[in-house]
């Protein structure tokens, strides 16, 4: 038996081996991480809306397929509850980030008047 640092570090290595053959996506795929300087109000927007890529959901272990089918197959039968739940997960963070940019946009008014 072996430890979960060992183990973990048996995982990286095999999803190295894996991503150089081209069964996971690239890194630039991912999103990115913050940088020093805040996002712009685009990129929030872009970051708020909610899209998967179904193209994704696999199965990784040594008898995949049957079990990636049954995944796709469950995702098909469930597509208009994901659908509404990706719908609405959407609709919360796009008007979260247009509340977010009033509030800025206050807090940048109030600042002004408050250097008059």
């Amino acid at each position: 038996m072996s430890t979960p640092e060992e183990a973990l570090e048996r995982a990286r290595e095999a999803a190295a081996a894996q991503r150089e053959s081209g069964h996971y996506p690239a890194a630039e795929t991912r999103i990115e991480p913050l940088s020093e300087a805040p996002p712009t109000y685009g990129r929030l927007l872009q970051w708020a809306l909610v899209e998967p890529d179904l193209g994704h959901v696999r199965s990784t272990r040594r008898w995949g397929a049957p079990i990636t089918a049954l995944k796709r197959s469950l995702l098909r039968l469930l597509a208009q509850y994901h659908a509404e739940l990706i719908g609405e997960q959407s609709r919360f963070n796009l008007n979260l980030v247009h509340y977010l940019r009033a509030l800025e946009e206050r807090i940048e008014r109030l600042e002004r008047e408050r250097e008059r």
